[in-house]
C-alpha cells in the first residue's frame, strides 16, 4: 500500500539525520508535515545547534555501534507513544585501507554500524508494521556494494550485505504489505568522512592515496544529497516502487553496465581509473 497523504501523518524514522543524505531526506519530508511526521537520529542531540536542526523534525539519540543505544531508542519511541511506519536506514561509516592492514576490530566496527545496527533497528520496528499490514523499509546502501572501490573493500562488503539483506527481506515482508527498497548512491557530495587506515610506511600507501584523492575529487563535482531526498519522496508516493534504485552521477548507467559487462573488464577499468595498473 503506497503512502496515502489523506491519512494521518505517517511516522518516519531516519537514521543519521543530522548531515549528508539523512539530513537531505529529513528536510525533504519535513516540508510536508500533513503527510510525514519525521523523527531523525544523531549520536548526540545536545551537540546540535539550532541552525543544524530542521523545522518539524524531532531528534533522538542513536549510536548504531552500541546495542544499548538501539534498545534505548526503541524504548523512547514506546514511551512517547510512537509507532514507526517508515524506517529509513541511512546512517553509516566509510573507510579507506587495505584488506590486509585494517585491524579486525575496526572491520567489526564498520559492520556494526553499517549492517548489524541496521538489522537490530529493523527488528525493533517490524512488529508494528507487520501488525498493521503496511510500512516501508528503505535501506541506503551504495553502488560500492555492487562494484567495490579499491581500499574501501570492507565498506563495500558491508553495503553488499545490506543490499542482499534487503532483497531477502523484500520477499519475507511482501505478504504483510511491507515494502522494502534499496537506494544505492554513487558519487553524491556528502560530508561522510573516510576512516583512513593506511600507515604512511605501508606498501599500499601510494595506491591508497591515489584512490582517496580521486574519490575526493569526484565527490566535489558530484550532485548534492538533495537528489536522494527527492527520490525518497518519489518512492513513498509510488504505487509500485522498484526494489533497487541507483542514484547519483551516472549511477543508472553504471548499474546497467555492471550487469552487462564481464567482471574482468570492470576490474581492469577500475584499476585504470585509479591508475593502479
Amino acid at each position: 500500500m503506497e503512502h496515502n497523504p489523506t491519512k494521518s501523518p505517517q511516522k518516519v524514522l531516519i537514521t543519521g539525520a543530522s548531515k549528508g543524505i539523512g539530513y537531505a531526506i529529513a528536510k525533504q519530508l519535513s516540508i510536508r508535515p500533513s503527510e510525514f511526521q519525521v523523527f531523525g537520529t544523531t549520536r548526540n542531540v545536545d551537540s546540535l545547534t539550532e541552525d543544524q536542526k530542521i523545522e518539524n523534525v524531532q531528534y533522538l539519540n542513536l549510536d548504531l555501534n552500541d546495542p544499548a543505544s538501539i534498545a534505548s531508542l526503541g524504548a523512547k519511541l514506546t514511551e512517547i507513544g510512537v509507532d514507526i511506519d517508515i524506517l529509513i536506514n541511512n546512517a553509516g561509516c566509510a573507510q579507506n585501507g587495505s584488506v590486509e592492514e585494517v585491524p579486525l576490530n575496526r572491520v567489526r566496527d564498520y559492520f556494526e554500524v553499517n549492517f548489524f545496527g541496521l538489522v537490530a533497528l529493523t527488528q525493533i520496528m517490524l512488529p508494528h508494521m507487520r501488525k498493521q499490514r503496511a510500512g516501508y523499509i528503505i535501506n541506503i546502501s551504495s553502488m560500492a556494494g555492487v562494484s567495490p572501490v579499491p581500499f574501501s573493500s570492507y565498506y563495500a562488503a558491508s553495503k553488499a550485505a545490506v543490499t542482499a539483506l534487503s532483497f531477502g527481506l523484500e520477499n519475507e515482508l511482501r505478504p504483510f504489505g511491507i515494502k522494502v527498497v534499496t537506494i544505492a548512491p554513487f558519487e553524491i557530495d556528502t560530508n561522510l568522512p573516510q576512516d583512513f587506515q593506511t600507515p604512511v610506511d605501508s606498501e599500499y600507501y601510494k595506491n591508497s592515496m591515489k584512490v582517496k584523492t580521486a574519490r575526493d575529487k569526484g565527490l566535489a563535482n558530484a550532485p548534492t544529497p538533495n537528489i536522494v531526498g527527492k527520490l525518497v519522496e518519489k518512492i513513498l508516493h509510488a504505487s509500485k516502487p522498484k526494489s533497487f534504485y541507483p542514484v547519483g552521477k551516472n549511477a543508472r548507467l553504471k548499474s546497467f553496465l555492471i550487469k552487462l559487462l564481464p567482471r574482468g573488464f570492470i576490474a581492469k577499468q577500475t584499476r585504470n581509473m585509479f591508475d593502479l595498473a
